[in-house]
This record gives structure tokens, C-alpha cells and sequence, in this order.
């Protein structure tokens, strides 16, 4: 997951509702006065196409025994604000995972074919951002890179992890490859394709590649084009201004592709024989940010500007920014997994 621009930081305090978890056999149990209150960050993007600056933000992944992890925001528990990684597990109870060191601060999800789990975050202010990987099970976080300001060892403007453990990178139009040893090599391309945004693994452990408004495969013979005006050029349920972005994918055993289209609220399938189609829409003021595939059912994290001006939020009740979790099902219905705002109506 990944995508450009220059990022603003916004402050603004939410309760999360554990009861507010969809499906849940201990939901009858469950005091509704037991809360995690949290004091959110939100990144609003200004795009601008000569940035170098590429903003990571969130995503969803499933493990092994069918665990979900996403990233928002963590609780308030002091003058800092700190991003983390949340899970529910298959009782559909919420608890936090991973907390970010320092603020302000991302962490940014990936997975193997395997389903081990990676947090990649990004701490600090330019000139001085430190990047560092954890690998995340679900008792909290074991460091897998050290945090380094050298761009060069490690960067997250979009990455993906292979079952072997290389860490696979990109910086600008290119790849790079950190290797179980720790060396460091590129990993080149056979053509130019542009500035890269999303990089992920298919289950037969095939590299796919979002870059600019193309998707590649990384074949034997070199880089095979599938689909390319993955975005619209103006479409109508945009969110806010620049922020035409695909934010994350995903792939299944048959190798379609699934691509949470943030700038459209959408989620489109692109399948094996190249057939575009969109499988969810979400209503404004939803839009999905993060997308994963379990037992051949989609998962995609969506969240919500609020419905006022977006620049003067944080002093108004009906501007939250929240989470929910939707499920498009083997037979195409939707459920819902997770729904902030059932669980907090006032």
C-alpha cells in the first residue's frame, strides 16, 4: 500500500465501541460502557505530481487462523499521537495490537503468501523520518529492521514481503530487494513503467506492480501488462481534491486482482482474464483504504471524512473519522464486520 503527496496532520478524539463488532457471539455479554477511547490523526493529502515525498497510510491483512489486523489510530495517553495496529479475532473481540514509537507516526501492513504479518512504519518529520518493519503476530510486534533515516536500507513508499523474508521495496521507479542477509540489491525492471505505488505477492508467489496508472506481472520473461486507466480521470464520488487514489490490492489463487479505490469508493476486480469490473461501492462518506482475501471472501477497510467542511472538522460533531469493516461473502453479498457508527449513534 501506498500512495503520493504531501500530507497534513489533523488531530481529533473518537470512541471506538467493541460492541460495535458485527456477528459476535459475546456481543450480548459485552457492557456497552466498555470503550477504547482514541485520539485520531488524519493525513489530508494535498497532491502534488513533483512530491518525493510518498504518504503510506493503513491497510487491512488476514492471518493464518483468519485474524483480521488494520491500522488507525492509537489511544490518547498522552500529548502524543501515535498510529497502531488493531486486530479482531474470529470471536469478533477488538484489541490493540502494536503501538507505533513516536509521533507523528504510520504503519502500513503487508503479508506473505503464508500470512505472516508485517508492519512497516514511518516515524518523524522530513528531513528526519526514520523507517523501520515489524513482524506482527498476535501478542504485539517482534523488530525485523531496526528504525533508519537512510532511504536506501529501507523506504516505505510501497513494499511487499516474500515467504523467504526478502523485503521488496520501492523507491521512486525502482525496486529493491533486501535480502534475508541483510544485502541490498535492485531488482530491475525490463522497462521503464513509472513511479511505483503498490507492490504485492500473488499465493503462487508472483510480484504484481501498480505503477502510475498501470498494473504489471512480474513474469520469468520480464514484466507483463494487465491493465492499464485503472483510475477514472474524473470521477464523480472523489473524497476531496487529489485524492484520486488506489490505495491498496490484493490477490487471489486464481490471480484476480482486487484494488481498494479510494478516490472512486470503490472496490474493482480486475480478474485472470483481464475483465474490469467493480464489486463494491461504497456511499460517500465512506471509502475503502485497505483490502485483503481469506477463504475466498473479500475484506475491505473503509473509513469516513465526515459529512461538513473537511478543513474545519475537528470542531464539529458530525465530522468524525471512523473506521468500518465490510465483507463481500463467496456469494457476492456484503456484511458488515465492523461499523463504528452503529456502535456509537450519538
Amino acid at each position: 500500500m501506498a500512495f503520493f503527496g504531501e500530507t497534513y496532520f489533523y488531530m481529533f478524539t473518537a470512541t471506538l465501541n467493541p460492541s460495535g463488532l458485527k456477528d459476535s457471539k459475546k456481543n450480548d455479554d459485552m457492557s456497552p460502557l466498555v470503550k477504547l477511547t482514541i485520539s485520531c490523526l488524519f493525513a489530508i493529502l494535498i497532491m502534488t505530481p513533483d512530491s518525493a515525498n510518498s504518504h503510506p497510510w493503513g491497510g487491512l491483512v488476514i492471518d493464518a487462523e483468519g485474524n483480521i489486523y488494520f491500522t488507525f489510530i492509537c489511544p490518547m495517553v498522552d500529548n502524543d499521537h501515535h498510529a497502531c495496529v488493531w486486530k479482531i479475532d474470529p470471536n469478533q473481540e477488538l484489541s490493540e495490537v502494536l503501538q507505533s514509537r513516536r509521533s507523528p507516526s504510520d504503519i502500513v501492513l503487508a503479508r506473505t503468501q503464508n500470512r505472516i504479518i508485517y508492519g512497516a512504519e514511518r516515524t518523524g518529520q522530513n528531513p528526519n523520518q526514520s523507517y523501520s518493519l515489524w513482524r506482527i503476530n498476535e501478542s504485539g510486534g517482534t523488530p525485523f529492521i531496526k528504525p533508519t533515516t537512510n532511504q536506501e536500507l529501507f523506504f516505505i513508499q510501497s513494499y511487499a514481503v516474500s515467504d523467504d523474508g526478502d523485503i521488496y521495496f520501492a523507491r521512486d521507479s525502482k525496486i529493491f530487494v533486501r535480502s534475508s542477509d541483510q544485502s541490498i540489491s535492485e531488482f530491475k525492471l525490463d522497462q521503464e513503467i513509472g513511479r511505483i505505488g503498490l507492490l504485492s505477492f500473488s499465493p503462487s508467489g508472483k510480484l504484481f506492480i501498480v505503477a502510475e496508472d498501470g498494473l504489471y506481472k512480474k513474469n520469468k520473461n520480464g514484466l507483463e501488462l494487465i491493465a492499464k486507466q485503472l483510475k477514472e480521470e474524473n470521477p464523480e464520488n472523489i473524497p476531496f481534491r487529489g485524492a484520486n487514489i488506489l490505495f491498496d490490492m490484493t490477490i487471489d489463487k486464481d490471480e484476480n486482482i482486487y484494488l481498494a479505490y479510494y478516490g472512486n469508493r470503490q472496490v474493482i476486480r480486475i480478474s485472470a482474464d483481464r475483465e474490469k469490473k467493480v464489486i463494491l461501492e461504497a456511499k460517500a462518506p465512506w471509502s475503502p483504504h485497505g483490502i485483503d482475501i481469506h477463504n475466498g471472501e473479500v475484506y475491505v477497510l473503509e473509513s469516513t471524512l465526515g459529512d461538513g467542511k473537511w478543513w474545519e472538522f475537528w470542531n464539529r460533531n458530525d465530522d468524525r473519522i471512523i473506521p468500518r469493516i465490510r465483507r463481500i461473502n463467496a456469494d457476492g453479498t456484503v456484511s458488515v464486520i465492523y461499523d463504528y457508527l452503529e456502535a456509537n449513534p450519538d
